[in-house]
């Protein structure tokens, strides 16, 4: 009923059209068609389409509306109306879910049971799509982005949506503690993993043709506050040297980070890490993975948590990750005397309750420094 066919755009990038083609007696010739980037998610959309044809046969009388989107579609409609808006890993979580089972559902007719099989189901994990179990904290984030797809469907496109009975579904499930809030984590490195973490990832730049400089982009992290997608975006052109000042472009925020532009204050430590950084031998080796020159670290997010986790596995140091570094940088600056207000000038938290969860009030030894690093 289906094919699938790949073509050449005028710029050179291959593009796959899906295309449904339906003669049945009794029904008008039908005809669909849908252009992807990629070929798993022309297969997807055309596999989803053609059971939800199958379901509903009126639609191919046309009289399908947009109360009958399914999930995914409703997901696709929504990033594509305001998905600029947010950042990427609430798209990530929402493309994730367009491959779960609960994605083909139409939005008018999700009910509880479908949103406790899908609990159910990522709670075990999903051999078949290679997805592990998830943590209760991951279930809810995936409910709320999915009511948010529901809620713009209400309000934007008039969808008969029972979001009552969502909510109703959603708040049984955190009673039953089948999902929960996330968990503040206070996981922070200590003097021993910041020195082997140090001494490894120094080794490894020194003594090989690697492109990722770990011994200074972790420092760097600490120094700065920074999140690791942010340390990637960082222009060159964006740095007041004069002022020490750094702009960070769309910064996460809860109502969207696009446009939310702040400067973070460059204290003279990070000053340190910066000035190698931008070392032209540094900068040479990292720009061999092809990212674009203007950045101060042209390399991949994704890519440096990855070393970083792989560094401590290797090196038996467990329940660590790259965001415990942002911190271990703000716990610095409250050890150090900075109060709430100067802490936040670096860190760029809106609020003294998003801070609270980075800052520890416990007492600590002494902890390295940037003197590991030789600077």
């Amino acid at each position: 009923m289906g094919s699938i066919v790949q073509r050449k755009a005028a710029d050179g990038t291959t593009r796959y059209r899906a295309e449904i083609r339906i003669n049945r007696k009794g029904y008008p010739h039908y005809t669909e068609s849908k252009t992807f980037s990629t070929k798993k998610s022309a297969t997807l959309w055309l596999a989803n389409r053609e059971e939800e044809i199958a379901k509903k046969p009126e639609i191919l009388f046309g009289n399908e509306d947009q109360i009958n989107l399914s999930l995914f579609d409703a997901i696709s409609k929504y990033l594509d109306e305001v998905g600029k808006e947010y950042g990427r890993t609430k798209k990530y979580t929402l493309k994730l879910i367009q491959r779960l089972p609960i994605s083909k559902q139409l939005i008018s007719s999700i009910k509880a049971n479908h949103i406790a099989e899908h609990v159910a189901m990522r709670k075990n994990g999903i051999e078949s799509l290679n997805l592990s179990p998830v943590a209760t904290s991951t279930l809810q984030h995936e409910l709320l982005h999915i009511r948010g797809v529901l809620s713009h469907a209400v309000v934007m496109w008039d969808a008969e949506v029972d979001l009552n009975s969502f909510d109703k579904a959603t708040a049984q499930l955190r009673k039953t503690r089948q999902i929960s809030a996330s968990k503040k984590r206070d996981r922070l490195p200590t003097s021993d993993e910041l020195i082997a973490l140090t001494e490894y990832f120094t080794t490894k730049w020194l003594h090989s043709c690697g492109t990722y400089p770990m011994h200074l982009i972790m420092w760097f992290a600490i120094f700065s506050c920074r999140r690791e997608a942010e340390l990637t975006r960082m222009e060159l052109l964006d740095y007041d040297s004069e002022n020490e000042l750094w702009k960070i472009r769309d910064l996460k925020n809860p109502n969207g980070s696009q446009g939310n532009h702040k400067d973070f204050l460059v204290l003279e430590d990070c000053q340190k890490v910066i000035n190698e950084l931008m070392n032209p031998i540094v900068q040479n080796r990292m720009l061999k993975n092809g990212y674009d020159e203007k950045y101060l670290i042209p390399l991949s997010p994704k890519a440096i948590s990855r070393n970083f986790s792989n560094a401590c596995k290797l090196l038996g140091i467990e329940n660590l990750r790259f965001h415990d570094l942002r911190h271990e940088g703000c716990t610095r600056l409250a050890e150090q005397g900075f109060t709430i207000p100067q802490i936040q000038h670096v860190s760029l938290h809106d609020s003294w309750s998003s801070l609270q969860r980075y800052v520890s009030i416990k007492k600590r030894k002494h902890s390295v420094g940037i003197e590991i690093l030789n600077l």
